[in-house]
């Protein structure tokens, strides 16, 4: 994928974004409130992710 291509949340996910850099990955998933430091998925409520982090 080139760079000035967007990639979707699921790419990003896939190549470690959430765990590289989690400002970047931050900035793409608000208004969520928790994000899981594991698998990268967002919600707006800790328990509903397996290591969450507080935005």
């Amino acid at each position: 994928m080139s760079d000035d291509t967007q990639k979707t949340l699921c790419g990003n996910v896939e190549e470690e974004l959430q765990i590289k850099d989690p400002q970047a990955y931050i900035a793409l998933i608000k208004p969520a409130t928790h994000y899981c430091e594991g698998c990268g998925r967002s919600a707006a409520k800790a328990e509903n992710v397996c290591k969450p982090q507080k935005l």
